[in-house]
């Protein structure tokens, strides 16, 4: 697979090179981090007492199984994806990457459109989202809560 030249260019802007593959523990689909973030990521997760705790270890363990640590290629920005994780989400052809903020994915490309949203789909997801991060009721510039009718 290509990192694509806008991708690099962050990339080495920021000084990383190295990206870790992971696999996703929702979908089957592979999550690309630098080895930055991925640290920082990681390190959230280890309490002090997690070596007391065999379900945080255990977790820690599942979390990081299977990964791999790549560099793209310096000329073509080509990275090889290994087979295990090619395999995991179900790859024979064609792959999307998938940008998602901090990190982005690597799916199957027939995969990757089925689970595509419809437009409905997205305002109710948005909705909800919405309704979480702020609190019922709650007016936006000066108007009433215009996603209550959405989310009910």
């Amino acid at each position: 697979m290509v990192i694509p030249v806008t991708i690099r260019k962050e990339l080495s802007e920021a000084g990383e090179r190295a990206l870790v593959l992971q696999r996703n523990l929702h979908r089957r689909c592979v999550n690309v981090y630098t080895k930055v973030k991925w640290v920082e990521m990681l390190d959230r997760f280890q309490t002090p007492f997690a070596v007391l705790n065999d379900q945080e270890s255990d977790f820690i363990r599942e979390f990081s199984r299977g990964n791999a640590e790549v560099e793209p290629d310096d000329s073509t920005g080509r990275i090889l994806i290994p087979r295990k994780l090619l395999e995991w989400i179900g790859a024979t052809d064609e792959v999307i990457l998938a940008g998602q903020g901090s990190k982005f994915e690597i799916w199957e490309a027939s995969e990757y459109e089925a689970i595509a949203y419809s437009p409905e789909e997205i305002v109710r997801v948005a909705a909800g989202m919405y309704k979480r991060l702020v609190a019922p009721g709650a007016r936006c510039g000066g108007q009433e809560d215009v996603l209550d009718h959405e989310t009910k």
